[in-house]
């Protein structure tokens, strides 16, 4: 006979017990993605209002502390009960032991924020004061911008609250650019009467950010330049000067967008210009069909070798692979192929791709990218050495792999894909 899983409420209990956070992992592993049911959430519930203090539940640091490994149960899918009793007496018990952690001097941040997290998944107006205290408390967290960046999806009851729960006085370090792109999210749904930033300190942050020549912090820039259309004409005119000339050519097109915003033709101009080059394209496109301008677009941009081309450079240029378009991008091969993952006949292309001096000794870093199912880079294995038919057979065996398709062979070589595509 099987075994019966334990509860989630005594695997709880079993772990607070013997004061091993360090075992919460592998006791809560059979909940991992799982769905809650309502026995799940009111054991749950029973949990957190046995907790007299929520200080002790941070003793241990990060994600090592009980109360992150609490909060995150909070974060699993859920029926719809269950995801009632949760909102309406689970949150409040998570409510009551956040106070209590955050009064801690030198509290560990990683399990508030986690909690932070779940406040703006629940959406309960309660929550709003504690986010801004733990804003006050932790200003440099990263994971602000997942928080904030819940509050910026459309129509969370609780966003405008928040904005202004912020204002004065503004957040600081990483949290100021976090709430600087809700607060432009929220101005473009014209979801606030006043854009927070649209204040002698607020415009000084932006020139701030504006003119900071590290590229480390050109994204910084692209957030400011975004506010600009927010922000009072006599000021909009200085900062947006600053903006289009910037070395970055996104905070171009940001400055762009914001005169195209407004009704400036100059920023159309721009953003149809920016169309004609593959790097930067696909933003440029976006904006404009995002304007009601689409009719200003090119009509080589829409060229599908041209479409497919700025595809993969916004694919490299995302912060998770190179974080900026290639210094020179080229067609490499097109055809038509019966696509054995998708299982229908396509036409594929692959791009010849450069960065200029990216390696550590100088030298140039170069690959081959693919469009036309999954946009895709295999980063040292598609190299402009192989031929156009290996580096499709390498693609084939990793996207069907990545599919966990049953038909992906054992060892992802070109032969393999080859054989499979008929090539």
């Amino acid at each position: 006979m099987a075994r019966k899983k334990a509860s989630l409420a005594d695997a709880l209990r079993k772990v607070l017990k013997a004061n091993r956070p360090d075992r919460a992992d592998a006791a809560l592993e059979p909940w991992n993605d799982a769905e809650l049911a309502l026995a799940d959430a009111e054991g749950l519930i029973a949990v957190l209002a046995e907790q007299p203090d929520g200080a002790k539940l941070i003793a241990q640091r990060g994600s090592e502390s009980f109360l992150y490994h609490l909060a995150l149960l909070f974060q699993n899918d859920a029926t719809e009960d269950a995801t009632r009793a949760l909102r309406d007496r689970g949150v409040p018990e998570l409510e009551r032991l956040f106070d209590a952690a955050l009064a801690v001097e030198g509290a560990d941040p990683h399990p508030l924020m986690m909690c932070c997290k779940m406040f703006a998944l629940y959406a309960r107006a309660e929550a709003v004061p504690r986010i801004a205290a733990a804003v006050r408390a932790f200003p440099d967290e990263y994971m602000w911008e997942v928080v904030f960046g819940l509050f910026a999806q459309e129509n969370h009851p609780q966003a405008a609250a928040t904005a202004d729960a912020l204002r004065d006085p503004l957040p600081t370090h990483f949290a100021a650019i976090a709430y600087l792109d809700l607060c432009n999210a929220l101005a473009r749904a014209d979801r606030l009467k006043k854009h927070p930033f649209d204040t002698a300190g607020g415009r000084a942050r932006l020139e701030a950010w504006l003119t900071d020549s590290d590229p480390g912090n050109f994204s910084y820039a692209v957030s400011a330049a975004a506010a600009l259309p927010f922000v009072g004409t006599k000021a909009r005119d200085a900062l947006a000067a600053l903006a289009l000339d910037h070395a970055d050519a996104q905070v171009q097109m940001e400055a762009a967008w914001a005169s195209a915003y407004r009704g400036g033709t100059a920023g159309l101009k721009f953003l149809a210009r920016a169309c004609e080059d593959p790097r930067t394209a696909g933003r440029a496109v976006a904006y404009l069909e995002e304007l009601g301008k689409a009719d200003r677009v090119p009509a080589p941009a829409r060229e599908p070798n041209f479409e497919a081309m700025a595809q993969m450079c916004s694919w490299l240029a995302h912060p998770q692979e190179f974080g900026a378009p290639p210094s020179e991008i080229e067609l490499f091969d097109t055809r038509e192929l019966d696509w054995f993952p998708t299982n229908d006949t396509r036409r594929v292309w692959l791009f010849k791709y450069t960065y200029a001096g990216r390696e550590d000794d100088g030298s140039d870093t170069v690959g081959i990218g693919m469009v036309g199912s999954i946009t895709f880079a295999l980063f040292g294995e598609s190299t402009p050495d192989l031929s156009a038919e290996d580096v499709y057979g390498l693609h084939c065996c990793w996207e069907l792999e990545v599919n966990n398709d049953a038909r992906a062979p054992k060892r992802r070589t070109a032969k393999a894909g080859r054989k499979l595509l008929g090539i």
